[in-house]
């Protein structure tokens, strides 16, 4: 009877890790119809760019500049930047550039606050019919604005998605793992939006929403991206992913900062799910069923890995089938070790850092006061 209940368990977990791994991507993939083509908005809002900054020193002027080299209207643009006490001259460089661009406004906070807290202050400040929140280190195309901007000629929809890309090429197996990961990530929000009428996560990034429908983001949330999404679906309006909004980041080379950046990621995941765990009965089909399948299971792979571990090696009949997986996860992190890995490699690392960002959330979170992650990797 224990070896059947086993073999049961074992199954389910490989069911549950085919289902959001394999299944509902296969699907989306399936659904997904041509890129839309772009036409310039007619209406063209007022626009607020909002972004965190913290010693970003070595991408700062090459962001700003990248906004205000923009096909869009500039007198219609203003720039809110909100330095979290920066030390490394990331304030006397915006500073220099008020003078070029007269809308460029800096928000010094007096304490380190977070990315949470400063981008609730810039919201409040802000003017702009639309925002569009972002990260510092993100470079923006000519038409990235007007990208956004397009969608909102509909009352419907409530915020616009961006599209993260690495900019340059790397034959960094680190690089190509994220790289695969996010490109997937953007072909499965492209069909969510199509299919659904929103997609399932903004990257924080780059997106854009409504001020009206701004919410306050709570004290100490690391994924305000989420919270965003999730709050404007519960009002009933619309997400759309425009892959052609396009902001440009550096190839992501070093599995470290990855690792740390994934720990922070999942500890505001588990934030945001206690908050909108209700989704998933309350609304089954489709928000709760893209919420478990492409999030939620996703989020709890590590843990099944776990018991599917243990449902393996302590069962007679599937013992060697336990031992060799848990030889292979343990070659994955010696090869770390040896610098030396791929996108298995990849894989365990990441869902151990989602494992250690549940930890960190079942102790407590009291601030979301963060390290950037490391602009120029070797």
């Amino acid at each position: 009877m224990a070896e059947i209940i086993g073999l049961f368990v074992a199954s389910l977990c490989i069911l549950l890790i085919g289902l959001t791994y394999v299944v509902y991507p296969a699907i989306r993939l399936l659904r997904l119809k041509d890129q839309p083509t772009f036409s310039a908005p007619a209406h063209r809002p007022s626009v607020s760019i909002i972004f965190a900054a913290y010693n970003e020193k070595v991408v700062i002027e090459e962001k700003i500049r990248s906004i205000y080299d923009s096909k869009y209207d500039l007198d219609k643009i203003s720039v809110l930047v909100g330095s979290d006490m920066s030390t490394d001259g990331t304030d006397e460089i915006i500073i220099r550039l008020q003078s070029e661009f007269p809308n460029l406004h800096l928000h010094r906070t007096e304490k380190r606050t977070g990315k949470s807290g400063i981008m609730n202050m810039l919201a409040d400040k802000a003017t702009g019919e639309i925002l569009i929140a972002t990260d510092a280190n993100i470079i923006f195309k000519h038409d990235t604005i007007s990208q956004l901007v397009q969608s909102f000629a509909s009352e419907q929809i409530g915020a616009v998605a961006g599209a993260l890309t690495y900019k340059g090429n790397s034959d960094n197996s680190t690089a190509k793992s994220e790289g695969i990961y996010l490109n997937l990530e953007n072909k499965i929000r492209l069909s969510e939006s199509q299919c659904f009428g929103f997609c399932l996560g903004m990257e924080g990034g780059l997106y854009a929403i409504r001020k009206s429908l701004w919410a306050p983001i709570p004290p100490a949330t690391f994924m305000e991206d989420f919270f965003q999404t999730m709050q404007i679906l519960g009002r009933k309006k619309k997400i759309k992913f425009n892959p052609l909004a396009i902001g440009y980041e550096d190839v992501s080379t070093s599995l470290y900062e990855e690792f740390k950046r994934k720990i922070r990621i999942s500890l505001g995941n588990f934030q945001n799910l206690k908050r909108f765990k209700n989704v998933l009965w309350k609304s089954t089909y489709p928000l709760g069923y893209a919420f478990l399948l492409h999030k939620i299971l996703r989020w709890f792979t590590p843990h099944i890995i776990i018991v599917l571990l243990a449902a393996l090696l302590f069962n007679p009949l599937t013992t060697i089938i336990g031992l060799i997986l848990f030889g292979v996860l343990l070659l994955q992190f010696i090869l770390v070790k040896f610098n030396m890995h791929g996108p298995i490699t990849y894989f365990c690392a990441m869902n151990l850092a989602m494992l250690l960002g549940h930890l960190k959330y079942l102790k407590g979170v009291s601030s979301s006061v963060w390290e950037p992650t490391k602009r120029i990797q070797e």
